[in-house]
């Protein structure tokens, strides 16, 4: 073929072309990299983790509907064992929580460990007779712990009469929580612990959207959530404020020590610091109460195929278009710039996660081939009459 100049060129347009390499170079980002290439993967990982630390939602102050009771080497250090956890200390825990005029109970303590018989009793009897409703934590098959704990976790909970939500956490290969724990089929708990918080709150949890939708440090820059010392409440007397700021709340008892149940999250794997379990189930709860989410396009959904076809398609034509100049760069750098922009405002506004990775990959396979293939096919010259 030869166009109106007399150059000889296989495609002097390349409309067909862009459109058969989009097609092809969407089936490769979208199918090919997460199951051939997962590390890449993880670059949307640290990414979304920026985003996540510098964006997402800040309350004025702590957060009006959830607090946490935390259980420290300070409040246990006149036991005679620091784990499993005194069931008589953790009776008078839930009564003075129950007291205080908490809405909802959670208790964020395996039972699944044999403590001495002669406060077992105590503990149950607590949690039977709360006038609040009380969640258990239960661990599931994916915790490694031996049967006769498993046995004794479902034998302590049927006797409380007390439901009981899975408290797995769901850690990615760089050990980040990013992600709430999907239930495992045919466990006898088919709800997480936090959902059932939430539920027993008032509040109905969205279980189509699995990230975990954080809060920062709230800008009075007190904690995110009123965390009351356990030792507070054991004195007998407990302080009218404290007893104010647990009143009509959902109210997380657990563990917070230096080195048990620790874990990293997006907003603390920078400094690699740990958070503890405790806090990252109220977290979740938190999120369920308010109705917040993030949205995050899958890799096989239909309109991140779509996306990628367009990013790819524009790439293509605009390295066709550039393939004899050195604009074809400048272009893609203003190009890497405008996705990693557009992305962070999405997120900022609408929290919205785009695969921007594979948008970036999407547009340097679109504008390297064009650049390459209009050299080989398309006219010698650039025509402007044919821009495109």
């Amino acid at each position: 073929m030869i166009d109106d100049t007399g150059t000889r060129a296989v495609f002097p347009r390349p409309f067909l072309l862009c459109a058969v390499f989009a097609v092809l170079a969407t089936l490769l980002v979208a199918e090919m990299v997460p199951r051939y290439a997962p590390g890449l993967l993880r670059f949307e990982h640290i990414l979304a983790d920026v985003r996540t630390t510098y964006f997402s939602d800040r309350l004025a102050s702590q957060h009006p509907h959830v607090a946490i009771v935390s259980i420290t080497d300070e409040t246990l250090k006149d036991s005679k064992v620091r784990q499993p956890i005194d069931r008589g200390l953790l009776a008078r825990l839930v009564d003075a929580v129950d007291a205080a005029g908490a809405k909802v109970i959670g208790i964020d303590i395996l039972s699944a460990r044999t403590p001495p018989d002669d406060n077992e009793s105590l503990f149950i009897e607590a949690i039977k007779r709360a006038r609040a409703p009380v969640v258990l934590a239960a661990a599931d098959a994916r915790v490694p712990l031996p049967k006769a704990h498993f046995d004794h976790q479902t034998r302590f909970i049927a006797a409380t009469g007390r439901p009981a939500g899975y408290v797995n956490l769901a850690t990615e290969r760089d050990w980040v929580i990013r992600f709430k724990a999907q239930p495992l089929q045919g466990s006898p708990y088919a709800k997480s612990f936090a959902a059932l918080l939430t539920e027993n709150f008032g509040a109905k949890p969205d279980l189509s959207y699995r990230r975990i939708a954080w809060l920062l440090e709230p800008q009075d820059r007190s904690d995110t959530f009123l965390t009351v010392p356990a030792e507070v409440l054991l004195t007998g007397a407990v302080p009218p404020g404290v007893r104010a700021g647990l009143k009509d709340k959902l109210v997380i008892i657990g563990g917070v020590f230096p080195d048990l149940d620790r874990h990293l999250t997006p907003l603390s794997a920078s400094a690699g610091e740990l958070q503890p379990g405790a806090l990252i189930h109220a977290q979740m709860a938190a999120q369920a109460i308010d109705g917040r989410r993030i949205v995050q396009l899958e890799t096989d959904s239909l309109a991140l195929k779509l996306a990628l076809l367009v990013v790819a398609a524009l790439a293509f034509l605009i390295g066709w278009r550039f393939r004899f100049t050195s604009q074809g760069l400048l272009l893609g750098s203003l190009a890497t710039t405008a996705i990693i922009a557009l992305d962070t405002f999405v997120f900022w506004n609408w929290h919205i996660i785009l695969p921007i990775v594979l948008a970036l990959l999407a547009w340097f396979l679109g504008e390297f081939t064009g650049r390459y293939i209009g050299r080989w096919l398309g006219p010698q010259k650039v025509v402007r009459s044919k821009w495109f």
